[in-house]
């Protein structure tokens, strides 16, 4: 790891904490809303599978440590292991990653299909975790279709449409930094 590296990993992940908090001084209107996903799409772009994910591995471990860096009440702290959405948190380390690993720095194409990929882990690992955590620690009665209408009908689009956003807008900074030789 060199010192460019690094400063882009701490860059992102400052950036992370900032986006998981943003929407606590938003409109409530928006919320369930998260600017998050952009971010964490941007930095498996940007950095690769192997610094996009340990940005967003740092941006976890802070808000574990008892950081607010979290969009939602304890806003941190190791107990927010126990909510169920917790598992978005594992699934944005590996779409991060994935998104990274798959996309080839050239094409738009590449990007979108990249955060696809991402997209698809996200929510295999952010659903896994939720019903888990539903059935087995709050023992709730709990289905896969329930959780499918929970954790995934309302927040679908918008993922898919943060992820085009994200697909471009680093397609765009892949380009320029490519061409001005960085």
């Amino acid at each position: 790891m060199n010192a460019q590296h690094l400063a882009k990993t701490a860059a992102m992940a400052a950036l992370l904490c900032l986006a998981g908090m943003i929407m606590r001084w938003a409109s409530p209107a928006l919320v369930p809303f998260s600017v998050l996903p952009i971010f964490v799409f941007l930095t498996g772009l940007i950095l690769g599978p192997k610094y996009g994910s340990l940005a967003v591995i740092v941006y976890v471990f802070l808000g574990l440590l008892g950081l607010p860096v979290f969009a939602s009440a304890p806003f941190g702290g190791i107990g927010y292991v126990l909510k169920p959405s917790f598992g978005y948190l594992l699934g944005d380390i590996a779409a991060a990653y994935v998104v990274g690993k798959l996309y080839n720095r050239q094409s738009l194409l590449s990007a979108l299909l990249a955060v696809l990929g991402g997209i698809i882990v996200l929510y295999l690992i952010g659903l896994t975790y939720f019903y888990l955590v539903m059935h087995f620690v709050l023992q709730q009665s709990t289905t896969m279709a329930l959780v499918i209408s929970m954790g995934f009908l309302p927040f679908i689009a918008g993922d898919l449409i943060k992820g085009g956003i994200a697909a471009w807008v680093g397609n765009q900074l892949i380009k320029r930094q490519r061409s001005s030789g960085l």
